[in-house]
């Protein structure tokens, strides 16, 4: 979901518009399915949050998941008010508000997701040896083997999309048209138009609030990993730092209990 999130970032990368509408979609959906799949740990959380026993790493994972949903809730009604693609009957002409208000929502979550990662990163990184290695340390090369083919495998597939995606054919034209009724119904309303009926296409106002990039997959894939990265690394060294020392009190405790 993270690499998915990286490519919405860019609204011009593979299709333009389309990709970045209906796989913005399918992402909602995913999260909504990765809360419901989590929702007894939110329950139980939820219920406990004011108890004083309940483990801090565990409150903070609670507000992350809290900020997460609020933020993504407002990327994907706000994307519906701008949308151009799947939700055309229901945008609202002289959007800006909302266009930036969407694109506030997506850097928000794009920090909340990277802290969201440093915070698990020690999960994730069991896991990992859970899957990569057995029991007695050794590399499990046919999992190995199946992660690597299905890396090439998508990253061919991207490549082949972005080859026939319709950048400068029938999108090109849907876009032209989108930005002349733009155009119009600013004139008509006398508010701001989105942009000048000259072919040029500006989507969700690239550029702005970090909607921006080459329009190439990798590129975007390797910018945004490298924004996590920042985000990443010092939210998990502070966490490890901070449970360590709380272990180191809870030892020190106990045995000045046990004396």
């Amino acid at each position: 979901m993270a690499l998915t999130f990286a490519l919405l970032m860019d609204p011009k990368v593979l299709s333009g518009l389309p990709f970045h509408e209906i796989a913005g979609l399918i992402f909602g959906v995913a999260i909504l399915t990765h809360i419901a799949l989590n929702f007894r740990w939110v329950k139980n959380t939820t219920v406990k949050i004011f108890d004083p026993k309940l483990p801090f790493k565990t409150r903070l994972s609670y507000l992350l998941n809290i900020l997460l949903l609020i933020s993504m809730s407002t990327i994907i009604i706000t994307g519906i008010f701008i949308s151009r693609v799947v939700f055309p009957g229901l945008a609202i002409n002289g959007n800006h508000m909302i266009r930036g208000l969407h694109n506030l929502a997506a850097n928000g979550t794009l920090v909340l997701v990277g802290c969201h990662l440093g915070v698990h990163w020690q999960w994730i990184k069991g896991v990992c040896r859970k899957i990569f290695k057995s029991k007695t340390g050794q590399w499990k090369k046919g999992v190995l083997a199946s992660v690597i083919l299905s890396i090439v495998l998508l990253a061919g597939g991207i490549q082949w999309y972005s080859s026939v995606q319709p950048a400068s054919g029938d999108f090109k034209q849907f876009a032209q048209k989108s930005d002349i009724q733009s155009f119009n119904s600013g004139n008509v309303n006398g508010s701001h138009f989105q942009g000048p009926p000259n072919g040029t296409f500006h989507g969700h106002d690239e550029g702005k609030f970090g909607h921006h990039g080459g329009g190439s997959p990798f590129l975007v894939i390797l910018q945004y990993l490298g924004i996590f990265a920042i985000i990443i690394i010092p939210v998990y060294f502070i966490d490890k730092r901070f449970l360590s020392k709380r272990r180191n009190q809870k030892s020190l405790q106990l045995k000045h209990n046990e004396g």
